[in-house]
């Protein structure tokens, strides 16, 4: 762009900024360059899983529903609520995700990135699914290519395994600090709103196939089954609890002072300040004396983490996941594997902080599950279920055990399981910043689809 007389002249960025960047996640779009170190947007959705998108001159407008995503997304039946969406799923066709994506995309395009020429610019789309539906791709390009008139369309599937191996071979994932090569597997861990993802990832190829997990071990899962937890208990409380107030809970935990709850839990009660008790006190009278502060119980949240990310005898909590991906991994791949678990996605960044740390208490987890000596927290909750009449079977103790070797430590010695987080690089991040290493690349062209290229496929 230039200006004439003591205006100075601004290089246009149009050269640089060539590859675009877009993460299609069930509760954020997150939306940037190829190249830069983090999205320039994020698009959250708000606690009913609606994102309202508005142009603001009444050209484009529509409703990103995280739910109906997700749901169109994975198989028929809600991991969440376990009812079936059959219905719902067949009423989606490539034509209705049409008219969604177009306004999702032109906003991104128009709105955020303030692009005026489209057909200069390519784009790479995230997608969470490895195999993403039919009609859900062929709308996507459609909307890309012949609608909005850019270059190409770069699709990558699997979400975080399709782009976290361009962020891990600049990193050193090594407990030796001395050794700066890459391993040469790692274990990722994705853990996201309504589901949880695992892969062991190898130096060249996004993951291995035949590793890949997918359990409902996500965020809004764990918040879901903490309610059901405190409603057995029949708390009075959860009368009218949304899963704000379960959050709510869940973050006074995490704040409060760390004690040894290993004996006391079953009596431990924090102070939580309810949303929605604060609703109802600011629509009653000034006169009113009810208190929006409450007294809880954390027997029921230290159970229903324990459920969902630490249970090993579960086939649907994330322990049981990562050693399942672990042995479906070839035999020289795994012990490497175990040594360089990565915590990623917005789930692991909301639990960090649970307990003794979401590493600490999964590295426990998978030790128990593999034999070798836990901690005395650990024993305490294996006795505790013992006496529940729920003693874990010879089978569940069993199914495991040939990973002992690559799980312990031999004489304090380095190895053993080690999971960590990708730092500096955010964890709920991590995805895109990857995409945006694999968009500065100078990939083959027959990765990317352009509109010519989609129309001589088209005719065949």
């Amino acid at each position: 762009i230039k200006s004439s007389g003591d205006c100075t002249y601004i290089a246009t960025t149009m050269s640089t900024h060539q590859t675009i960047v877009v993460e299609l996640g069930c509760s954020r779009i997150k939306v940037g360059f190829a190249g830069e170190p983090k999205p320039r947007r994020v698009l959250n959705s708000g606690d009913d899983g609606d994102l309202g998108i508005d142009d603001g001159m009444c050209t484009s407008s529509f409703t990103w529903n995280r739910n109906h995503f997700y749901t169109y997304l994975s198989s028929s039946s809600n991991p969440i609520t376990g009812a079936s969406d059959n219905a719902h799923s067949k009423a989606i066709s490539s034509y209705e995700w049409e008219k969604t994506l177009y306004s999702l995309f032109s906003f991104i395009v128009t709105s955020i990135l303030f692009i005026q020429r489209p057909s200069r610019h390519r784009i790479l789309v995230l997608l969470n699914d490895i195999f993403p539906p039919r009609y859900l791709r062929e709308a996507l390009l459609r909307v890309l290519l012949d609608y909005l008139n850019l270059g190409s369309v770069l699709l990558v599937n699997g979400g975080a395994f399709g782009s976290m191996q361009y962020l891990l071979e600049g990193m050193n994932l090594s407990s030796n600090p001395s050794m700066t090569q890459q391993p040469k597997a790692s274990l990722l861990v994705d853990i996201g709103t309504n589901e949880a993802r695992v892969a062991v990832s190898v130096p060249g190829s996004p993951f291995l196939v035949e590793t890949y997990q997918v359990i409902p071990a996500g965020y809004m899962t764990f918040l879901h089954q903490v309610l059901s937890l405190y409603q057995e208990a029949s708390e009075k409380w959860t009368t009218d609890a949304t899963l704000e107030d379960v959050n709510a809970i869940v973050k006074a935990w995490m704040s409060a002072p760390k004690t040894d709850t290993s004996i006391t839990a079953a009596t431990t009660t924090i102070s939580v300040e309810l949303p929605t008790k604060i609703k109802q006190s600011n629509e009653l009278s000034e006169s009113s004396t009810t208190s929006s502060t409450i007294q809880v119980l954390i027997q029921p949240l230290l159970e229903a983490f324990r459920q969902v990310y630490l249970d090993y005898t579960q086939p649907t909590s994330l322990a049981y996941a990562i050693l399942n991906s672990a042995l479906a991994s070839p035999i020289d791949f795994r012990k490497v594997a175990l040594q360089n678990i990565i915590l990623i996605g917005g789930g692991s960044v909301a639990l960090r902080s649970f307990g003794n740390g979401m590493t600490v208490e999964l590295e426990s987890a998978i030790k128990a599950a593999c034999g070798v000596s836990v901690g005395d927290e650990t024993q305490a909750m294996e006795e505790e279920k013992k006496d529940d009449g729920m003693e874990i079977s010879p089978i569940a103790r069993g199914r495991f055990q040939s990973l002992k070797a690559a799980v312990g430590r031999n004489n304090g010695q380095d190895g053993g399981v080690q999971i960590k987080y990708p730092d500096p690089f955010a964890a709920d991040s991590a995805h895109w910043v990857g995409a945006s290493v694999m968009g500065k690349l100078r990939l083959s062209n027959e990765d990317w689809v352009s509109a010519s290229a989609r129309g001589e496929r088209l005719q065949r």
